[in-house]
């Protein structure tokens, strides 16, 4: 039997392969990475280190077997592209002596749209107990995540002044986001109303700066709100996702202004790629109307219109 990778002595300044996955996240960390990314990091390698004990001797079969085990694409596609950074990191350390990814491709699968249906959600917040200061808390994140397309993890670091209440605007801040990009976005005047009710329920001797806090005053973890949510589901019967709703309120935004550039700045997506291969889903009813909206040619002429015919009424012919 091949020993433990973990147990395998290293000519580098790592003892191991463990000590090895220690420094990696540490330098990623400093790095500025999410926490979510590092978990994944974590998660990912850990778990072919333990498949594989002999992942430092025969990397590439590891690496191999390791992603063809998936049990679906994404998975495939995730652990990857997880593995290619840690590979090029042991090549650089002088751990392995060439990158045991080279050449292996796992294309992205399509994304499939979770986006719950307005029934769904309007449900949801109706199924919801107010008078309870979790499910009241619960609500208003909702609704801001609804109008704003807000993941988890920057809806529970919003703090209270990046809230402007009279700007109508919340600030993201670098720290909080998947991409640490910072980014401002607007909110409804029915939203921020919501928010304000909140925040008058906070008790003074919490001090918090958090405008979702728990009830305590502390911050809210993530998965903390992914409990809550799961509970509410449980107990209502209805089930819902933040992520559905970040969905959500990006196709009802793409579908009104028909603009991908300000959609992704929307979600803070550094790319518009990212923001196309998420709202592929669209109709060609919605590029008509977006191209009816538009009415380009009609602009140039003497008598602007825009073009509207009715599939029931032709023109007639002379």
């Amino acid at each position: 039997m091949s020993p433990s990778s973990s147990l395998v002595t290293l000519k580098t300044p790592y003892r191991d392969a463990t000590a090895a996955l220690d420094a990696f996240l540490a330098i990623r960390k400093a790095e500025g990475v999410s926490p979510a990314t590092l978990e994944n990091y974590r998660h990912t390698v850990g778990l072919i280190l333990r498949e594989h004990p002999d992942f430092l001797e025969r990397p590439r079969e590891a690496l191999l077997a390791f992603v063809s085990d998936a049990d679906n694409d994404w998975t495939r596609f995730t652990r990857l592209k997880t593995l290619r950074v840690f590979c090029a990191f042991l090549v650089e350390e002088g751990i392995l002596d060439a990158d045991p990814a080279r050449g292996i491709k796992a294309p992205m699968p399509r994304r499939k749209i979770d986006a719950p249906s307005m029934e769904a959600v309007k449900a949801f917040l109706n199924a919801l107990d107010g008078s309870h200061f979790a499910e009241l808390r619960l609500k208003v994140m909702l609704f801001v995540a609804l109008d704003t397309g807000l993941r988890r993890g920057e809806l529970c670091g919003l703090r209270k002044d990046n809230f402007d209440a009279e700007g109508l605007l919340l600030t993201v801040r670098p720290e909080t986001s998947k991409t640490r990009t910072g980014r401002v976005v607007p909110v409804s005047p029915q939203t921020a109303r919501e928010i304000r009710r909140f925040v008058a329920l906070h008790l003074a001797e919490w001090r918090t700066p958090w405008l979702f806090p728990t009830e305590t005053g502390t911050k809210l973890a993530p998965s903390g709100l992914g409990q809550q949510i799961r509970r509410a589901s449980a107990r209502t019967g209805l089930k819902l996702k933040i992520h559905g709703l970040r969905h959500l309120c990006a196709t009802e935004f793409l579908r009104e202004t028909g603009n991908i550039v300000l959609t992704a700045q929307l979600l803070g997506h550094t790319s518009i790629s990212t923001t196309s291969r998420f709202y592929e889903h669209l109709t060609i009813s919605d590029l008509q109307e977006a191209h009816g909206k538009a009415a380009v040619v009609s602009s140039v002429l003497e008598n602007p219109r825009k073009r509207s015919i009715s599939p029931k009424k032709r023109p007639h012919r002379r």
